[in-house]
């Protein structure tokens, strides 16, 4: 996948969970200006949050931090399969297979700071 679709499509979920947050708020029946910065504020910074919460987490998986998690739930499971179908037959081969295959995270990282930004403006008018 292309870095620009990731971020396209990124920035579309995200203004649809604003746009949800929006509703939730009933923003379309304020009348107050100020109310409206604040709900917009809210929406950004609720959707920036998770989007960086969600980089984050990615970050630290890449890095292991849930490598024996994960190897002791699949090394679970494959006690109910097939002799001969385990995947990995030790824990250090399950952690060189996964540090080869890293998620990329920095396109959230990214996108949740520029709607972060964008409620730290909405704030910023809120105080005006």
């Amino acid at each position: 996948m292309s870095a620009l679709k990731k971020y396209v499509i990124t920035v579309l979920c995200g203004l649809a969970g604003v746009a949800y947050v929006l509703w939730l708020k009933d923003i379309f029946g304020q009348t107050e200006t100020k109310m409206i910065f604040h709900i917009l504020c809210d929406g950004f910074f609720v959707v920036g949050v998770v989007k960086v919460c969600i980089g984050l987490l990615i970050f630290s998986s890449n890095k292991g931090t849930f490598a024996g998690l994960t190897y002791s739930v699949k090394s679970f499971i494959d006690l109910f399969r097939k002799p001969g179908m385990k995947k990995y037959e030790t824990y250090h081969d399950y952690k060189d297979a996964r540090t080869e295959k890293k998620i990329p995270f920095g396109f959230l990282l990214i996108c949740g700071a520029v709607f972060i930004g964008i409620s730290l403006v909405m704030l910023y008018l809120y105080y005006l």
